[in-house]
């Protein structure tokens, strides 16, 4: 390829290109868009470091006398909290022909770009809001029933599944989420125990069979061995990062228990570690809204802002509450442009607002002051200089990779409430 022609294509990668996915990619998402940039949280090498106050003030008392001693303490103990670095990246290919047909025009390049850049930015921020109400397992889904074909029957994630290290799945009760909602072409998935048995997706299609029950299929490149219940892990290239390599997320965090008992490395029973869930199968309610949010409330601090968070079925099901009950069914809005329903149970108005990547089923109360949005620096290309551009090998295919250094981390739990196994 000319030398101006790759050099006017790298230009554009950096000042066209990057800045629109670094200006656009936040704000596919209202989570994403809402949480806090690296506030209160230090990168040290690969990993993501908090201070965290683990106890109240043991020196607080009153006096029995003027003269009488005071309760001398060390007051407050602190503690840290981690999670390590997760390496997300985004890659999109385009031919020489493609290049070369621009004939070195900047904006003529830029237009060959920007539909690519389009097209990533949704799907980076889908897959990062799924990470978002996930957690670090990186399962996606599980076998409905054995095979050793290229065909392999999967079902919505429930209690079943075999793995322990994601927590609290219940299956669809909604049929919010489809089975393979998040299994797409051409990823690379592993099946089974730490992901033994390997695959690429070659097609993926899903039936609703009637309410929660929802079964889908998913066809391999090559034959794959699966049991009933086998877990589903979404790998990297190389096949690796099963159990470790998605965000640290909400599912996490407010969950029921984390295998271990621990969050960010500090056990479940330090002051505030412990979030607000519930997990009784039942029609959704005000009642068990207000419980979960006021419960968590007493965490909070003065001024933290609360948002609620819901898929379809239950935002729909929320509506119709507040206008049977005769309320009426005001807006609230949130920085950025997002709008909701309004929430108010005596403690400060919250918006509801509707996320499709909400697990199914579930009501998800954050206390936005408490997380943060982790990161060592913006969104940028792999390669720097004339190199964000690089050929593929034994191809005349150009490829360019953007790579974001992030995770998320929670510092009050308890300031938290999830609920689950909700119905209409």
């Amino acid at each position: 390829m000319p030398a101006l022609i790759l050099a006017n294509a790298t230009a554009v990668l950096k000042e066209v290109i990057q800045p629109y996915v670094q200006d656009n990619f936040p704000k596919q998402t209202i989570l994403l868009d809402q949480m806090k940039r690296n506030a209160g949280v230090t990168p040290i090498n690969n990993a993501f470091h908090a201070a965290v106050r683990t106890t109240r003030h043991g020196g607080v008392t009153n006096l029995a006398d003027d003269d009488n001693t005071i309760n001398s303490t060390v007051g407050i103990a602190w503690s840290r909290g981690s999670v390590s670095v997760k390496q997300v990246v985004g890659a999109f290919n385009i031919s020489k022909l493609a290049i070369d047909a621009s004939q070195g025009d900047k904006r003529a390049i830029a237009n060959t770009f920007q539909e690519q850049a389009k097209a990533m930015v949704s799907d980076f921020a889908r897959d990062v809001n799924r990470q978002l109400y996930g957690d670090a397992s990186g399962i996606i889904g599980q076998v409905n029933g054995s095979t050793s074909g290229t065909e392999v029957t999967i079902r919505s994630l429930n209690a079943s599944v075999d793995d322990g290290r994601t927590l609290d799945y219940y299956g669809t009760v909604n049929d919010d989420v489809a089975a393979g909602a998040y299994l797409y072409p051409n990823q690379i998935i592993g099946i089974g125990t730490n992901a033994l048995n390997v695959g690429t997706i070659a097609a993926s299609g899903v039936t609703n069979t009637g309410k929660g029950v929802a079964t889908g299929t998913v066809l391999l490149t090559g034959a794959t061995a699966s049991a009933a219940n086998d877990a589903i892990f979404l790998l990297d290239g190389s096949g690796q990062g099963a159990g470790s390599n998605m965000f640290n997320g909400i599912r996490e965090v407010l969950s029921s228990t984390t295998g271990t008992n621990l969050y960010a490395g500090l056990a479940r029973s330090t002051t505030g570690w412990t979030p607000q869930f519930g997990s009784v199968s039942e029609a959704l309610t005000l009642s068990r809204m207000e419980g979960a949010y006021l419960t968590a409330k007493e965490y909070a601090r003065t001024g933290d802002q609360y948002a609620i968070f819901l898929n379809k079925t239950l935002y729909q099901k929320y509506g119709d509450l507040l206008t049977s009950m005769r309320r009426s069914v005001d807006t609230a809005d949130l920085l950025g442009g997002w709008t909701g329903l309004e929430f108010a149970a005596g403690a400060g108005k919250v918006g509801v607002f509707l996320d499709y990547q909400v697990p199914d089923g579930e009501v998800i109360i954050l206390n936005l002051d408490t997380w943060t949005l982790c990161q060592v620096s913006d969104m940028n290309w792999l390669e720097e200089g004339a190199e964000a551009l690089l050929r593929l090998q034994n191809t005349i295919t150009y490829q360019a990779t953007m790579v974001w250094f992030a995770n998320v981390m929670c510092l009050a739990p308890a300031a938290n409430a999830r609920e689950t196994q909700k119905t209409d």
